[in-house]
């Protein structure tokens, strides 16, 4: 049985920062001592990371899921809001072979920016959930100045990464609340053409606000049937137990079955790899779904060695909303 997958993506989460205040946004760690902060231990970790997922003795991970690509994914917070510390980090990651993805709400992309760094990425993912600007006022997509990332910037911010970089997967993420339901994005996603349109249903991660109905949901994917080629549908199934991810404090971290909050594994840069995972309880058949082009039906769930083990499980509070890969 061959379950080879080209990809295998850790969703780093670099800072909890951000200019803007969405409020569905589930990225609150409560300011802990973000990494990138303390001299070089950004960089060490990342070392440390490759060193681990490049190498196949003793890659746990690899024995159930057979990857040939580790991508490094950057998400916040607002990763682009730390700039010059941002840009020595993904120079720091693609030297140690890792692929680049990023998924920023767009106020940072800079043409200066896209011109400088925009080839190092392979993936571009952009949060944007309303043309309207008081809707995106009403969501919190906006800065203290009252300046928000429109249509119009969008628009051109993807036509500039493909002009830099032409091989860039262009990914657009909404996340459908009660405030932007109704909204059509036909045109817009006609007009940006992008590679994958990922619509997320709002989920209650700190309150519940913005909270959408399973009907409202069905709404808006159905009015939007039109763009199914494109259109990549979460909901709140599909998004338990199937991101690999990293705090900004440098630490995997799940959701905590109780609903109380955050499951957190050791200090990667304290302990083994193999350690700082097993906080992990990964759905690699939904993980596999997720990042490969041609669904694989035959996964391995499970690592028989008897001294560590991946858990699946589909009754976890889920831990994301729209900022990851």
């Amino acid at each position: 049985m061959n379950n080879s997958q080209d990809e295998l993506v850790i969703n780093y989460h670099i800072t909890e920062v951000c200019n803007y205040s969405c409020k569905f946004c589930y990225a609150k760690w409560d300011r802990p001592n973000e990494i990138h902060t303390q001299g070089e231990d950004a960089e060490l970790m990342l070392e440390k990371l490759a060193s681990y997922f490049f190498n196949d003795a003793g890659n746990k991970v690899k024995a159930v899921f057979p990857y040939k690509n580790v991508r490094i994914n950057f998400a916040g917070g607002e990763p682009l809001i730390l700039k010059k510390r941002f840009s020595q980090l993904i120079i720091k990651a693609k030297e140690l072979g890792f692929n680049l993805s990023l998924i920023t709400n767009g106020h940072y992309l800079t043409n200066t920016f896209i011109d400088n760094y925009g080839s190092l990425f392979s993936m571009i993912g952009i949060s944007f959930d309303s043309q309207s600007v008081n809707t995106r006022k009403g969501i919190g997509r906006i800065d203290r100045k009252g300046n928000s990332f429109d249509s119009a910037v969008l628009l051109n911010t993807v036509a500039r990464f493909r002009q830099v970089n032409p091989t860039i997967t262009i990914k657009v993420n909404t996340v459908v609340n009660s405030l932007n339901y109704q909204e059509s994005f036909c045109t817009l996603i006609n007009e940006l053409k992008p590679d994958k349109w990922k619509v997320f249903q709002v989920l209650p991660v700190l309150s519940n606000q913005l909270l959408v109905t399973e009907e409202q949901f069905s709404v808006f994917v159905t009015n939007h049937d039109k763009l199914e080629g494109v259109m990549v549908v979460e909901d709140n199934d599909a998004m338990t137990n199937s991101y690999l991810m990293i705090n900004p404090q440098g630490r995997f971290y799940q959701n905590s079955q109780t609903q109380d909050g955050y499951q957190y594994g050791d200090l990667i840069l304290d302990v083994s790899v193999e350690q700082a995972l097993s906080v992990c309880e990964i759905n690699w058949e939904t993980f596999i779904s997720r990042y490969k082009k041609d669904v694989i039906n035959d996964v391995v769930n499970l690592i028989s060695n008897g001294e560590y083990q991946f858990k699946q499980t589909k009754n976890s509070f889920t831990m994301r909303q729209g900022e990851v890969a």
